[in-house]
């Protein structure tokens, strides 16, 4: 009996031996931990509206003549300046008859001048009483006659020029070549595109605005432009909104002139898409510092302290960028602990001694 008593004794002792040793070692696995308490913060509320970049100044060239093309002398790309010939039509027939017009206003301005004469001369004789009353009236006449004669042929000499400046198309100001529609022997038609010419200088972002947001944006408002192909940011502002969405579906259109630096102009091409976010009102969002953020692969994550007081790496999803904070979407709540800095390198399941 005493020997059973004596057994149990030293077994007891030795599992309260093991148990202040397993102790002893679980405090100092414990990793000091610089943590801090997860809280939503105030930030603006955005709107983001989508929309596609366009040339501010931009024109389709076409020709009010019928008649073959002779030649086009630029393509795609190319710089032109203003006043630069684009496209000669075959002119022939306009240039024979300016020819004729020049001709004809020779005529009638001799014409004009000998009536003059003419006139001034009957004038003074009338005066003199030299000359009859109808002598007077006849030369008035004649002479009132070829004054319009030389008028017409003056306006008919303008109307030559103007059609023979539609046959040769010329740059309407500095810019570049976006679309080249014809080729040296085709037809070209009245209202029929030529080329395409836009100023590479000034860009707008035609956006969509669904009705239920249509409130909220206005005229001079300054908005941040995101560039799909390559994530650039470029500032810009409102300048008009359409009143109507009739010819648009449930969307208004929205105007916002770009403000890009000179460096950022060289990214912006028209037909480009983009993403206009303005910023209205306030939210609560949790946000975490950017240099916190563990990423593996596609998915992101974040160190926290769980319950038991052990590392814990959190997945979460993420939303917009604010400065060096992210948004966290899903994933963390209120109230956890995410940890800041940790004198081990951390692991799930790390028993953390807290600061």
């Amino acid at each position: 009996m005493k020997k059973i008593f004596l057994l149990v004794m030293g077994a007891a002792w030795m599992l309260h031996s093991c148990s202040s040793d397993s102790n002893k070692i679980n405090e100092k696995k414990a990793i000091p931990t610089k943590t801090t308490t997860i809280k939503t913060e105030k930030v603006s509320k955005t709107y983001t509206f989508s929309g596609t970049i366009s040339s501010v100044k931009k024109s389709t060239l076409s020709t009010r003549i019928m008649g073959q093309i002779d030649k086009v002398l630029v393509h795609e790309g190319d710089k032109v300046e203003k006043g630069q010939l684009l496209v000669a039509l075959k002119s022939n027939d306009i240039v024979a008859k300016k020819s004729q017009v020049e001709a004809n206003i020779a005529a009638t301005k001799a014409a004009y001048k000998n009536a003059q004469t003419d006139y001034k001369r009957i004038q003074k004789l009338h005066k003199s009483k030299s000359a009859t009353q109808k002598e007077l009236d006849d030369i008035t006449t004649h002479f009132l006659m070829t004054k319009a004669q030389l008028k017409a042929a003056e306006e008919a000499q303008k109307q030559v020029e103007e059609t023979l400046n539609y046959a040769n198309i010329r740059a309407p100001y500095d810019g570049v070549i976006t679309e080249r529609f014809v080729d040296g022997g085709d037809m070209a038609n009245p209202g029929i595109p030529l080329v395409a010419i836009e100023s590479p200088n000034k860009f707008e972002v035609i956006a969509r605005v669904p009705e239920s947001e249509i409130d909220l944006i206005e005229k001079a408002d300054s908005v941040t432009v995101l560039l799909n192909h390559s994530n650039k940011v470029i500032k810009g502002y409102v300048s008009r909104v359409s009143p109507s969405s009739r010819f648009s579906g449930s969307q208004f259109e929205a105007r916002v002139i770009l403000e890009p630096t000179n460096e950022q102009l060289s990214m912006i091409r028209s037909g480009i898409y983009a993403k206009v976010e303005l910023a209205k009102g306030t939210e609560e969002k949790i946000l975490v510092p950017s240099d916190l953020i563990i990423n593996r692969g596609q998915l992101n994550g974040v160190w926290t302290v769980s319950s038991s007081g052990h590392a814990m790496l959190r997945w979460v999803q993420l939303g917009k960028s604010f400065d060096n904070k992210k948004e966290v979407i899903s994933g963390l709540s209120n109230g956890d602990q995410l940890i800041l800095e940790c004198d081990s390198r951390l692991y799930d399941g790390l028993f953390l001694s807290l600061n």
